[in-house]
Formats: C-alpha cells, structure tokens, sequence
C-alpha cells in the first residue's frame, strides 16, 4: 500500500498528465517525424523498467523550446498516460500507472518514442489487478504529437522486446 504522500505525488502526476492531455485535444496527428540531416537519430537497445533518453541535438541553432520542440522521454511517458486513460473504466482512484523510473521509454530506430507503462487497475477483479499495461508509439512535438499506437496491452517482456518492430502498415 502506497504511503498518502506518494498517492498525493501520484494524484499530482495524473492531474498533470490530465491537463497536458486537455491542452492538446483537438490536436491532429502531423506528417511523418524526420531527424534533421545533421543530426542521426540517438539509438538504445532495451532495458525493461530503464527509461531512456533523447540525446542533445549538436547544432550551432538555439533548440527549440516549449510546444514547437521534440517530444523527449518524459514528455512520451506524460502523454502515454493521458492518451490511454480512458481505456481503464471506473473510479480513476484506483488506477495507478508506474512511474516514469519502472516505465520503459526506448527511442526507436525510425526517431519515434515506444512507451510501456505499468497499471494496476484497482476497479478489476483481484486475479487482473495487475495484468494490464499502457502501450504507445509517439512522435511530433509537444504541441502536435504524432500517434503511431496507443492502447492497453496485457504484461509481458516480449512486448517490450519488440519496441522497434516496423509498425503496421494500412
């Protein structure tokens, strides 16, 4: 059982996740996401429950900042768990999502970010309390993120062990 100072962190970390997910409804997926010529993108292998992230940009120009900039680690993990919220039916109390440190967040071969997260969905039966997590594959940036795949998935490595399959084509 969490202590009420970590359920109050984790309450203020889904409020958040909430209101950046408020922010961009309405938001339409963009074009495909390409690295700059100058810049590869940075690569990782997977490391279950070690989040990863992007490596600075070399490059003489400022970075971009705010809602124009790249998504990086944490912003995909925010969003994950905004984006798939919804899936987990009834009292939002008893959800709880890992956090970002146990989460895998890899960046994937073709520059977009491969999030699993974790859930215990409290509102299930106790035998499925613990089988489920939030998958997503994300791009764009902030202020347009660029949806691959989002969805609940049940637990297990080899989902994670294929963070950079080629995604599915229409």
């Amino acid at each position: 059982m969490r202590s009420p100072t970590s359920r109050a962190a984790s309450v203020a970390l889904v409020s958040t996740a909430v209101a950046i997910a408020a922010l961009l409804t309405g938001c339409a997926p963009g074009g495909p996401l390409n690295p700059p010529a100058s810049e590869a993108p940075a690569t990782t292998t997977p490391a279950p429950a070690s989040p990863t992230s992007e490596a600075p940009a070399a490059s003489d120009e400022p970075a971009p900042t705010g809602a124009d900039r790249p998504l990086d680690a944490l912003d995909a993990y925010a969003l994950c768990r905004a984006q798939t919220t919804g899936f987990y039916a009834g009292d939002f109390a008893l959800v709880e999502y890992a956090p970002y440190s146990d989460a895998s967040v890899l960046l994937r071969d073709d520059g977009l970010w491969f999030v699993y997260i974790e859930v215990e969905d409290g509102n299930r039966s106790a035998d499925l309390v613990d089988v489920a997590a939030s998958n997503c594959i994300v791009g764009g940036t902030v202020a347009e993120p660029r949806w691959e795949l989002f969805g609940v998935v049940t637990r297990g490595q080899e989902v994670i062990d294929g963070y950079d399959a080629p995604l599915p084509t229409p």
